[in-house]
């Protein structure tokens, strides 16, 4: 039987800079000018070594036990990043690269049995990271060095078992086991194989055996009405293998555990266990806020995995990282689904391929017996293919040889080629695509419709078609500005990634927390929002009404057979996550299982900005992943207004339904305009079953005012609609005591400089042909990472009476401006190649200018005003880039906007 010895715990450490030590020989000798460090152990979760990359030395002294006879020492490591060179007394025993995956050596030889050994431990972590898998540590985030997972040092005998794949065949009741045996086989040898239930050893579930005679064993074992792993239901085996001599003596013993699952794909639908399985997940870089790469305990991922079913969550896709195996572990008992994704190189060259396969392999090899782990992904977004997959015939035959190569791996799971852009060969047809939520619902209502779902053969390269690969939506998402305070709390001061400990092509402005220490006050944020904490509330608000109708209008669609979003915690200083770096939910995220959860009510065709007397027909959908029996009813109401329904359910287990126009109402009268919410609730067996809830606003139509109002050079149809709303219409500048315009010449300039009232409707930003003094930039349009970052605000006291949001919210549906006024410097494309055109902005305007409203992105970067207020001796220039013109009259916002601003003129 075997005997381990944990080497975990102090160690003595020292920082190599200069790469002296090998050559001076410090494994020969007790490590001089050391410092006691804790293994496992990440040297960047010290201060003084956060940027450090090079060399560093590990040294441990420990007593071994002494070995029985035909028994062997193996010295084994979970995982060190990323070099490690190994001497044990002064003897070099071994190195090993690859920074995720555990690896050992015979150490029988070199080990003073039952005496004090010294263990030395050299471990180089390069700067240029381009060639060896690294995943997001060090390019996006803090850098990970060291013996950061276990050692140990344990007995074996001189044959023993390797490892144990097991393969669950559930149409056949088989667990079928594929064993490798080391070192010189008996003759006599023989193998058993016990299953019971995970860690309930009786009763036995069965029992069985096999001779050996080879070092690779395919052995069948029956599961007799085998209890199916599910997230539901996440029933474990755990399997006992003993290789015994012939008179029944155990010489070695081999313990794991396993689920009996299928998972598999047919028309456009996964398959677990021959079900339809709808995947809800989020994505997971598995980075903490203290011990950066590992969670500090199994309560925390527990606690962690909890918090992902309650949201709603059925997976987690790992994103570019090899989890631990703990994590995995709880993932097998808890039931959540994992998709598995190696670390990435960024280079393409012969080197990083070899080091990128092996990782692979190794990760497989480790992992395979999970039942959590459905997908395996090969790479993602083509980082290390060099981006250019779709034209490179060659990487094209690479990656399908590397599918083909996984596949025979590893049959039972499903293959993901390239996750999120341009595929070859693969088993999940999956995008990335990131809009940002209500600026650009139609957009990404267009997006699903005409790309993702309605034409998912653009997602192959050329020569290659789809067959019927599910299609996923595996990143998307909208930030959420965490609480400042908490973290320095948690932290007890500002950490070091304040500062951004990501390389240079993620030091922009808004991806630096301290960024936002230096804005907040020069933007004037803090006259709308009073501090940061604040800012963050409203960020989160915005946050989750954004990944809400996201995630809806995916399941109004559902071709879509899942989603992955972006992400699940915060890392440092990316805010998108549903948590905050340190666990706590988000803002509202403790109702996120109302959109994110099995069970979901949608409400489909909805005009959110209401006038009183309307006539509504609105729709009721109803996604059900689980396949509930749809039989009871969906009751709605609109609080306030005297407004209910009740709409009965009679649908069977369909995983998708559609009631058209069943919300029928006429709006009533409201003494004045607000919000209002539309709820949602679907009864079933008399129990509530699931909840959702729409914001609407409803307005009176609004009083005649009676301002004299000069409507220079503004077309016919926006004129009219000023005199069919109450406003004087009068040609001449200087007789009106309000000039409305999309034209900022010198007449108008003159006007208002001899003391006249200006509102200069520039929401067509550099498209103006006479803009004043003014410059804009466009924001982007379509797919854009970085706007899911940004943050449209308003100061709500500036327009009294009228129902806007601070982050503005679906009252601001078709009004989201395309152009601001900037602030900060920034950049866009050009030209058919792509270029960077480097384009300023003019922090001057936040001097000279109240700012009503405006935008930013991140940590309050990328700046920009999108209503500002200037004066003059006398006069004043209201300038907005909010689209107002031709909602005029029939958005009801946008009506109230414009007049609130042309009764500020009067005034």
């Amino acid at each position: 039987m075997r005997e381990q010895l944990s080497l975990n715990g102090t160690w003595q450490f020292r920082i190599d800079r200069k790469e002296q030590g090998e050559r001076e020989s410090w494994y020969d000798r007790s490590l001089t000018e050391s410092r006691p460090v804790e293994v496992p152990h990440i040297w960047q979760r010290e201060e003084e070594y956060v940027h450090y990359c090079g060399t560093a030395w590990y040294e441990k002294e420990f007593e071994a036990f002494l070995l029985p006879p035909g028994q062997k020492a193996f010295l084994c490591f979970g995982a060190v990043d990323f070099q490690a060179r190994v001497w044990l007394n002064g003897e070099f025993i071994g190195e090993h690269e690859g920074g995720f995956t555990p690896f050992e050596f015979d150490v029988s030889a070199s080990v003073r049995q039952g005496e004090i050994n010294r263990l030395t431990v050299s471990v180089f972590d390069p700067q240029d990271n381009a060639e060896i898998p690294i995943g997001k540590q060090g390019s996006w985030y803090t850098r990970i060095s060291g013996i950061w997972q276990e050692v140990m040092l344990e007995t074996r005998p001189n044959c023993f078992i390797q490892q144990v794949h097991i393969v669950p065949d559930i149409d056949r009741g088989l667990a079928v086991t594929q064993l490798s045996l080391v070192g010189e086989i008996r003759p006599d040898a023989v193998l058993t194989f016990a299953v019971t239930g995970h860690l309930n050893p009786r009763p036995l579930v069965t029992e069985s055996g096999a001779a050996v005679v080879s070092g690779a064993i395919r052995h069948e074992i029956s599961i007799p009405d085998a209890q199916l792993w599910s997230p539901q239901a996440p029933h474990l085996y755990d399997l006992k293998v003993q290789l015994k001599d012939a008179e029944g003596r155990v010489m070695d013993e081999f313990n794991t555990y396993f689920g009996m699952r299928k998972i598999e794909f047919a028309d456009g639908q996964l398959l677990l266990n021959h079900q339809p399985l709808f995947m809800r997940g989020a994505l997971d870089q598995a980075f903490y806020p203290d011990t950066i790469y590992t969670a500090p305990s199994d309560v925390w991922i527990r606690n962690e995995i909890q918090n992902a079913k309650d949201m709603g969550f059925n997976l987690l896709r790992k994103h570019i990282k090899v989890e631990v195996p703990r994590y995995l572990y709880w993932a097998d008992r808890m039931g959540m689904l994992i998709w598995a994704e190696p670390p990435n190189v960024v280079k393409w060259s012969e080197q990083s391929r070899r080091r990128f396969s092996d990782e692979l392999r190794a990760m497989i090899d480790r992992d395979f017996n999970h039942p959590s782990i459905l997908i395996w992904s090969l790479y993602n977004e083509e980082w290390g293919l060099e981006w250019d997959l779709a034209n490179d015939t060659a990487k094209q035959e690479y990656v399908k040889a590397m599918y083909q190569e996984i596949k025979s791996l590893d049959p039972t799971r499903l293959i993901c080629d390239n996750s999120g852009w341009i595929h070859v060969k693969t088993d999940i047809n999956d995008y990335h695509r990131y809009f940002v939520v209500p600026e650009q619902i139609e957009e990404w209502k267009s997006d699903l419709d005409d790309y993702m779902a309605g034409n998912p053969e653009q997602n192959y390269v050329q020569g290659y078609a789809p067959n019927g690969e599910p299609i996923i939506i595996s990143e998307f998402g909208v930030w959420g500005l965490p609480s400042v305070e908490k973290l320095l709390e948690f932290y007890k001061g500002e950490p070091s990634w304040f500062a951004n400990l990501g390389d240079d092509t993620h030091r922009e402005d808004f991806k630096k927390p301290l960024t936002a220490y230096v804005n907040f006050e020069k933007y004037q944020l803090q006259r709308i929002f009073g501090n940061l904490e604040n800012l963050s509330l409203y960020s989160q608000r915005r946050m989750y009404r954004a990944v809400k109708s996201l995630i809806e209008e995916m399941r109004k669609r559902p071709q879509i057979n899942g989603y992955v979003v972006t992400e699940f915690t915060d890392i440092e200083w990316e805010t998108n996550g549903w948590m905050d770096y340190t666990r706590n939910l988000k803002l509202g995220m403790d109702h996120a299982a109302d959109f994110n959860g099995s069970l979901v009510v949608m409400a489909d065709g909805v005009n959110r900005n209401l006038w009183c007397g309307e006539s509504q027909a609105w729709d009721i959908l109803i996604s059900n992943h689980d396949q509930r029996i749809l039989n009871g009813e969906v009751k709605w109401e609109i609080p306030g207004t005297g407004l209910s329904g009740s709409v009965p359910l009679l649908e069977g287990s369909r995983s998708f339904m559609a009631k058209r126009g069943v919300i029928c109402f006429t709006v009533p009268e409201v003494p004045e305009s607000g919000f209002f919410t539309l709820k949602l609730t679907v009864v079933l067996d008399h129990q509530i079953a699931a909840v959702n809830e729409e914001e609407l606003t409803i307005s009176p139509r609004p009083a005649a005012l009676g301002v004299h109002v000069c409507a220079y050079r503004m077309d016919e149809i926006f004129r009219s609609g000023l005199a069919a709303g109450g406003m004087i219409m009068i040609d001449e500048l200087q007789q009106a005591e309000a000039v409305i315009t999309s034209v900022l010449d010198e007449h108008v300039l003159e006007y208002y400089r001899s003391g006249g009232h200006v509102v200069f409707l520039a929401e067509d930003g550099d498209q103006l042909s006479e803009k004043g003094q003014f410059t804009f930039r466009e924001l982007i349009r379509g797919e854009s990472w970085d706007r899911t970052s940004s943050f449209n605000y308003v100061d709500p006291d500036y327009f009294k009476g009228i129902p806007l949001h601070h982050e503005m919210g679906w009252e601001m549906e078709g009004l989201y401006p395309d152009y601001i006024v900037p602030f900060s410097n920034y950049n866009k494309l050009g030209g058919t190649i792509g270029r960077v055109v480097y384009m300023f902005g003019n922090e001057g305007v936040t001097e000279t200018s109240e700012i009503v409203s405006g935008y930013f992105q991140g940590w309050i970067g990328q700046a920009g005003g999108s209503l500002l207020v200037q004066k003059s001796e006398q006069g004043s220039l209201i300038l907005t880039t909010w689209k107002l013109k031709n909602g005029y009259g029939i958005h009801p916002i946008a009506t109230q906007v414009v007049d609130s601003l042309i009764q500020k003129c009067r005034n």
